[in-house]
């Protein structure tokens, strides 16, 4: 993020709270809300968020127009998939056979149980 907004984001979410935390190695209260908040991502999720900040980026530079970084609940929303995306399809609900496959299926069981106890008599 630094890299991609510079001062507004280091002048925004500082890694520490003071040069005492800085010292004792304790990290800052907003540093921790976004290790919270982000810990659940994934790889990829976290990738599609930082290609979905770069393409804002672009736009709004496209448009003479300037960004800032998001808080972190626009980051959580930038990180999932769009609607209409291959990782945002519905699935068909999962339905049982029907009574004929079912009972096709147990007359097979029984055949090759009896196969199986063949063996040890």
């Amino acid at each position: 993020m630094a890299q991609l907004y510079g001062h507004k984001w280091t002048s925004q979410r500082a890694l520490y709270d003071s040069e005492q935390g800085e010292r004792n190695g304790v990290y800052g209260e907003d540093f921790m809300l976004w290790a919270r908040k982000t810990q659940g991502l994934s790889d990829k999720d976290w990738a599609r968020g930082m290609e979905n900040i770069e393409h804002r980026n672009i736009e709004a530079a496209r448009r003479g127009e300037s960004s800032w970084p998001p808080n972190y609940a626009e980051f959580l929303g930038l990180c999932q998939p769009s609607p209409g995306s291959a990782a945002h399809n519905r699935f068909k609900p999962l339905a049982l056979p029907d009574d004929s496959a079912q009972e096709r299926a147990r007359r097979c069981g029984e055949s090759e149980l009896a196969k199986m106890r063949g063996l040890f008599q």
